[in-house]
């Protein structure tokens, strides 16, 4: 099976409807050789439907956690046989992995005790170990030893991960300090000291055991010659997975561990906790005459909001940040996103304010690091007047040119930019009969007419139905057909 494939198997555990995926696992491993259909899970005290279930199981199959089942049924007809329903069982890495997510739920997610007791065992079952031995006591000898040993490393890895996750805090207090600096100090040295104590026999034992290990192996694997022929035929068609210990590989970690990397990453480990606990204390030294984390408050504050009322979270957050019922908060924004945000939008659909990393992640409001240089706009600036002299010069081109036109506009032919001039002039002419332009001393007067006033240019043709266009200076009096006089 491709790595992929076997990441699907995960699917259900994230899927929207995984308390039914879980619970439907778990009918299945608790039992030996399950082969159920949908009504069968049904009748188990199972809180969903029959055909919900079938639909649950059809996609576990799907994923490989369940293997539809072959329906060896009497039926009399094709009809009958094909009403039967489905049967499932439950895949072998579908079985490890429910196994496996019952274990990870039932975590508390706190300090896990730490079994030093089992390296003094795993020395002992060490310098006990004979080729010469029974095969069934040398087998059951290996997994003993094996199994105490994973069960350690386990531990001490768990027991690590959750000093880093309490290292990386910087809201601790005085007398939370204290019982982790017992804890530190105390246990953990306990645990080095375990490990340095019964290192140097463990490693004495794995020398000896060394030369011997291929007859050790061949020895143990007398003990059960049944799994050894099923190994061989392998009917699953997938490799048969030994117990551990009965591996050269196995033996090579176990080495590694002792003998490598494994006992002084632990000794290392521990020598960097301590001086990140010595850390912490000079924080807390130091809160005194400066201003400490504001974590730990954030987070009373935000357990307040959560549990409290609507009304009482209002009260709260006007006592906590003196808000006093403002719905908008004035944080700068960048330019882009603050040109694209009105005033009057609302905080609950606009985009997030940036807030400082010292302020996200520590609770601080001092600044840290070098100020920002200012940003400099002189190039932009320089763009943007050009931009307009070039754009005032077109302009001034256009108003000549139109000029020139004069009353010849019905037969002229204009450029784009002038035509453009005599469209933001016809704008105001339109109701009031003339305009003109402010930065220019141009005008146009729109009197009626009888037919189609058409006005050509390189843009296209512009049509006017029932009025004449002409281009005058602002001052020009223009008679209209029925004697008025208007004026651009």
């Amino acid at each position: 099976m491709a790595d992929s494939d076997r990441l699907d198997l995960y699917r259900y555990v994230t899927a929207p409807e995984a308390e039914d995926y879980l619970a439907i696992m778990r009918r299945f491993t608790a039992a030996l050789l399950a082969e159920w259909s949908a009504d069968d899970l049904a009748s188990q005290d199972l809180d969903l439907p029959p055909e919900t279930i079938a639909a649950r199981c059809r996609f576990l199959a799907e994923k490989g956690n369940l293997i539809v089942s072959p329906r060896e049924v009497r039926v009399k007809s094709i009809a009958e046989y094909q009403s039967q329903p489905v049967r499932y069982s439950v895949s072998a890495l579908g079985a490890r992995l429910q196994r496996e997510v019952d274990a990870f739920l039932a975590a508390t997610g706190g300090a896990r005790e730490v079994p030093r007791e089992l390296l003094g065992l795993v020395a002992d079952g060490l310098q006990a170990v004979d080729p010469e031995l029974d095969p069934e006591t040398l087998a059951g000898m290996i997994l003993t030893i094996f199994t105490q040993f994973d069960e350690f490393s386990r531990s001490v890895t768990d027991f690590y991960t959750y000093i880093g996750s309490v290292l990386v805090r910087s809201d601790l207090d005085g007398d939370e300090w204290v019982g982790f600096k017992h804890l530190l100090l105390d246990y953990l040295e306990s645990i080095v000291e375990s490990v340095r104590r019964h290192t140097p026999s463990i490693r004495a034992s794995l020398e000896r055991l060394r030369p011997l290990l291929a007859a050790i192996l061949s020895r143990a694997a007398e003990s059960d010659p049944a799994f050894a022929a099923l190994e061989s035929s392998s009917p699953g068609g997938e490799a048969a997975e030994r117990a551990r210990g009965r591996n050269p590989s196995d033996w090579e970690q176990l080495q590694a561990w002792f003998c490598g990397s494994g006992a002084r990453q632990l000794r290392d480990a521990a020598q960097q906790a301590v001086g990140t606990l010595l850390s912490s204390l000079k924080r807390i030294n130091a809160s005194a005459t400066r201003e400490a984390s504001l974590r730990r408050h954030f987070l009373k504050l935000a357990g307040w909001f959560d549990s409290s009322p609507p009304d009482t979270c209002h009260a709260i957050a006007t006592a906590a940040f003196g808000l006093y019922g403002a719905r908008h908060l004035g944080i700068p924004l960048d330019d882009e996103v603050a040109g694209a945000v009105p005033a009057t939008a609302s905080w609950w659909s606009s985009p997030r304010a940036p807030v400082p990393v010292s302020l996200r992640e520590r609770g601080e409001r001092i600044m840290r690091g070098r100020a920002a240089s200012a940003n400099d706009h002189q190039a932009q600036r320089a763009r943007l007047l050009a931009a307009r002299e070039e754009e005032a010069a077109r302009r001034a081109t256009a108003c000549a040119e139109l000029q020139a036109v004069g009353d010849r506009l019905g037969s002229a032919t204009l450029s784009a930019s002038a035509m453009r001039l005599v469209l933001e002039l016809l704008a105001s002419a339109a109701a009031s009969g003339a305009s003109k332009l402010p930065d220019h001393p141009v005008g146009l007067v729109a009197v009626p007419a009888e037919g189609t006033f058409v006005v050509r240019s390189a843009m296209g043709d512009l049509s006017v139905e029932g009025l004449a266009l002409q281009i005058v200076s602002p001052a020009t009096r223009v008679a209209g057909p029925l004697g008025e006089e208007r004026t651009a």
